[in-house]
Order: C-alpha cells, then sequence, then structure tokens
C-alpha cells in the first residue's frame, strides 16, 4: 500500500465504513471495532452467524486494556515471543472470549495506531470462497464495501491460533507460527513452568555476572577461518559485492581468527524486566523510532537490533555499538562492542545471521586496540588498515574476531566509498 491508500483505509474506517485490503494474512474486510453499525455491516455482508465473534486486530499491547482481557503467564510468553507476527491468542475477559493479532505488517500497524482496534473477517459470504483479489471481492460485496484496495493476487498461510483463555495454552489451528503440542506441553506443564522459571532466572544471572550458560549445542568447525554461516549469509555477500564494486577486493579466506571473548560485562550492560512500570512502553517507543534509520539493523523477529550509527546518541559514542533487544521477558540494553579511536576505527556494515547471532565489520589501523601512545595518523595521510568481522553469538557469550590481510589506505578516501 501507498501513503494515499493508507490514508483513504484511515480515513473510511474513522467515519465507520467498510475497507477491503490485505492484512498480514490475506484479504479481509475491516471496521473500526468500536463502531458498532460498521461491525453489523460486515455481519451483514457475510451472513454470519451473530454468535460467531470476528478476529480483532491491535496496533500494541497496550490496546488489549480497552477490552479487560486476562493474560496468563504463558499467555504473556506468547506475546513477548510471537508478537507481531502470525499468531491469533484467544483471551477472556470473563463475560466473553476474544481473538486478537497484533499484525507485524508495517502499513497494517500505521492504520492500527491512527484508528485504534478492527475488526477483521475473510472476505466472503458464509461458506463461500475467501476473496483472493479485488475482482473477487467486488462480485461479492460490489458496492456495498466502501473502499477496495489492490495489492495483487494473494496467497498465504492463516495464522496460528492458540486459545489461551486459561493457565493451559490450546493449539487449535497451526499456520505460519509452529507451535508443536510438545512445545505447548512445555508452556503447560508443572514441570514445564518450573524449567522455564529457572531458565529464565538463569539467564537474568548470567547476564548480571558477565556469564551466559552454553544452553544451544555447539557445533564443530574450524574456528580459523570464517563461519560458513557468515561467509554464505546474503548479508555478507552483498557487503563484499559492494566493496568490489568500489574497487576494493576482499574474500572471505583472507580473513583469519584474531581473538575469541566473552561479550557480557556488567558495567557494559544494563537489564530490565518488561514488566517493570513504563519498560514496556519505552521499550515499544525505541523500536519504533529507531524504524528506517540508516545505520541501524533489526533481527529477523523484530525486537533487537544494533545501532552503529558513527555519531554520538543516547550516550553512545561513534566508536561504540549499541545492541537494544527483548529477550524472553528482559530488555537487554548493553554496548555490545566499541573499537579503538586511536585507530581511526569505523564501523562499516551489521546483519543478524538469526535471532541471536549477528555481524558486525570494522575498518581501523592495524595497531592494538588498547595503543594509545603510538603515532596518530590523520584520516588524510596514508596509514595500514586492516578489516574486522565480529561474529558476536549471544546466547554462547561469545565474540570471534577475525581479521583481513593489512593494506594501505587513506581513510577520509576510503570512508565515503563504504
Amino acid at each position: 500500500m501507498n501513503k494515499e491508500s493508507i490514508q483513504e483505509i484511515i480515513n473510511v474506517l474513522n467515519i465507520g465504513g467498510v475497507a477491503f485490503f490485505k492484512s498480514d494474512t490475506m484479504y479481509g474486510l475491516h471496521a473500526k471495532k468500536d463502531n458498532f453499525e460498521a461491525v453489523e455491516k460486515i455481519r451483514q455482508l457475510k451472513g454470519r452467524d451473530a454468535q460467531k465473534p470476528f478476529i480483532i486486530l491491535i496496533g500494541d499491547t497496550a490496546q488489549l486494556q480497552k477490552f479487560g482481557v486476562l493474560i496468563s503467564k504463558n499467555a504473556q510468553k506468547l506475546i513477548n515471543k510471537y508478537w507481531p507476527g502470525k499468531l491469533t491468542l484467544i483471551l477472556s475477559n470473563n463475560e466473553t472470549t476474544i481473538a486478537f493479532r497484533m499484525p507485524k505488517d508495517k502499513d497494517l500497524q500505521k492504520i492500527l495506531k491512527e484508528v485504534g482496534p478492527i475488526v477483521s473477517t475473510s472476505a466472503n459470504p458464509s461458506g463461500e470462497k475467501a476473496a483472493g483479489s479485488v475482482d473477487e471481492a467486488k462480485k461479492y460485496f460490489g458496492d456495498a464495501v466502501d473502499i477496495y484496495v489492490d495489492s495483487g493476487n494473494i496467497e498465504s498461510a492463516p495464522s496460528t491460533l492458540v486459545d489461551a483463555t486459561g493457565e493451559e495454552i490450546k493449539i487449535l489451528r497451526e499456520g505460519e507460527v509452529k507451535l508443536s503440542p510438545k512445545a505447548a506441553n512445555s508452556y503447560n506443564s508443572g514441570m514445564g513452568k518450573t524449567i522455564n522459571y529457572v531458565a529464565a532466572a538463569a539467564i537474568f544471572i548470567a547476564i548480571a555476572t558477565g556469564v551466559w550458560l552454553n544452553v544451544k549445542e555447539q557445533k564443530s568447525i574450524d574456528h580459523s577461518k570464517l563461519p560458513d554461516k557468515v561467509e554464505q549469509n546474503i548479508g555478507f555477500q552483498r557487503w563484499i559485492t559492494n566493496l568490489k564494486n568500489k574497487d576494493m577486493v576482499i574474500e572471505a579466506d583472507e580473513f583469519t581468527l584474531k581473538e575469541e571473548n566473552e561479550i557480557y560485562n556488567t558495567k557494559w550492560m544494563k537489564v530490565y524486566s518488561i514488566e517493570e512500570e513504563g519498560m514496556r512502553e519505552k521499550y515499544e517507543g525505541t523500536i519504533e523510532s529507531l524504524q528506517n534509520v540508516k545505520k541501524v539493523v533489526f533481527s529477523p523477529s523484530d525486537r533487537e537490533l544494533i545501532d552503529y550509527r558513527p555519531e554520538y546518541r543516547d550516550g553512545y559514542a561513534p566508536n561504540e555499538a549499541h545492541f537494544y533487544g527483548l529477550k524472553e521477558d528482559k530488555i537487554i540494553d548493553a554496548r555490545i562492542l566499541d573499537c579503538s579511536a586511536h585507530a581511526n576505527c569505523y564501523f562499516d556494515r551489521a546483519y543478524f545471521l538469526d535471532n541471536d547471532v549477528f555481524v558486525i565489520s570494522e575498518f581501523s589501523r592495524t595497531i592494538d586496540k588498547k595503543d594509545e601512545v603510538s603515532a596518530t595518523c590523520s584520516l588524510q595521510e596514508t596509514c595500514e588498515y586492516s578489516v574486522k568481522v565480529h561474529v558476536i553469538d549471544l546466547i554462547n557469550n561469545k565474540r570471534l574476531v577475525y581479521e583481513s590481510k593489512p593494506f594501505q589506505a587513506v581513510m577520509a578516501e576510503l570512508l565515503p566509498e563504504l
């Protein structure tokens, strides 16, 4: 959707209209939740039984408060892990049950934050095939729908549907979010609750003391060279290609392991519970404010970020990389990496391999990081530089540093090319 169509949808919904547009899973009919007439119009268009409720889409968890629903610990864990995303949760307010989903789609997020919660349902009369295009929807509803927004033909798996009205969660339909019965039982059982509690406590203690428990099986790899998962990653390949396009040829096999160390340090890291007063709002505000900011990259889940901007910001210096994100129910705020300003260091690129492992590349002079007494080299002088690739593994508390062969360069000429 473009800005114009998004604004048109917002206008239609705000005045009590019905809109046909693509949700995060499929095309659907939508209306503002607190507009009774618009919701009833959708029900009539579909010929839907009044006893069958619609799914409600929300823009953030604060919008749940409007419905007075009860959120169990197990439901909160699912929210923390899978929202925003294609997971629909059925919750209860002691009077009725309501199905909610927080979409990840950025256009839909804009609409929800402007309009508030909206009902969403497939675009079809009850018993008929769901419309997969504007043409199919118009055959069903004609001019009775106030706006149709065309996003092409849509094919998408449905959301995973979970009953979270009680202490035990129940998987009613498995869609794109894969929750096996075994995983559900791990949330539900008394032993599972104990294990989850102990694991969370262990993670917190590990962070606080600078030691993270090794909870993942280690793969046997040759640490002397860049790991295959780095070399084959699209982020690394794009970076290497970009350098070659700038007449700077660096091959993956040029990098050798220089050092391996732990990353957690109580001096560099702060940990907060998302349940602390005001922390959820602060976390969501920080994530939102850094969307689409240059040299800020997000994890695949969009719950963590790396801010490596070469400028002073929020207490971080240009030679410091900032990690910020949500792990389980803990917000981690960390100076995850720094480099030597004396060595003219510059963080060139960052990208995630998965939600727990990311890479940061650094250009700097070939002097020891702690060396502050060697002769300075201005950005206009020719000096010896190298590239360091930092592979940072949050789960296993490791930072592997791989360094290229040295080369001569003028940083003032090199930086604009990066």
